[in-house]
């Protein structure tokens, strides 16, 4: 009933009006409505169904983080050493991964000059600096551009293998590590495994 009467009120009011303003009028009116219309046919966006026979297979899994991978890449390196056998490492760091990306900076600068009232001019400058990270995609799923990606310092690294008694084996590990991973002797320690662990 109210959008009835709305519409009453809308045609009363055409009625007075000149033919430019009933066209005015007209193109509101149906603007009004489309958008009106539209917000009933907006359809929701679709959420995938993990019954779906689409997404059979698909599973969802936590990505490694950096240090993990860094941490088996090494293993793996170092396994393959003679004499090694089983091995475990650990990396520490003193930072995390630092991701750098590109930012678009616009500067203004204003400069006013002022009189007072005994004839001197002063000279005012505003700088303006407005920066914003540059992204790249579509509106929803933009992502930043990224134009470089620092590695994170390591602190340290322990490394714990079967063969690491004998003496030989042991300064080819810390060797080994040192070229990997760029480290000094001194921030490489190597141990012997423990025997129940080398069961296991």
């Amino acid at each position: 009933m109210k959008q009835v009467g709305f519409l009453k009120a809308i045609t009363e009011k055409l009625k007075n009006l000149k033919n430019v303003e009933i066209v005015i009028a007209v193109l509101f009116v149906a603007v009004v409505l489309s958008v009106y219309a539209s917000s009933f046919n907006r359809a929701s966006p679709s959420v995938p169904n993990p019954d779906d026979g689409a997404n059979r297979g698909v599973q969802w899994v936590e990505q490694d983080t950096y240090e993990d991978q860094q941490e088996l890449k090494l293993q793996k390196k170092l396994s393959a050493i003679k004499g090694v056998g089983r091995v475990e490492v650990m990396i520490t760091y003193k930072s995390s991964k630092e991701i750098v990306p590109a930012m678009n900076t616009t500067q203004s600068e204003t400069v006013t000059e002022e009189q007072d009232s005994n004839g001197g001019t002063r000279r005012v400058s505003q700088r303006d600096v407005n920066s914003q990270t540059v992204t790249i995609g579509e509106t929803g799923n933009a992502k930043p551009l990224v134009i470089k990606e620092m590695e994170p310092e390591i602190k340290g690294v322990i490394v714990i293998a079967e063969g690491a008694k004998d003496i030989r084996v042991k300064l080819d590990l810390i060797r080994a590590v040192q070229t990997a991973l760029g480290v000094s002797p001194q921030q490489v320690e190597v141990f012997e495994m423990e025997t129940n662990k080398m069961k296991e």
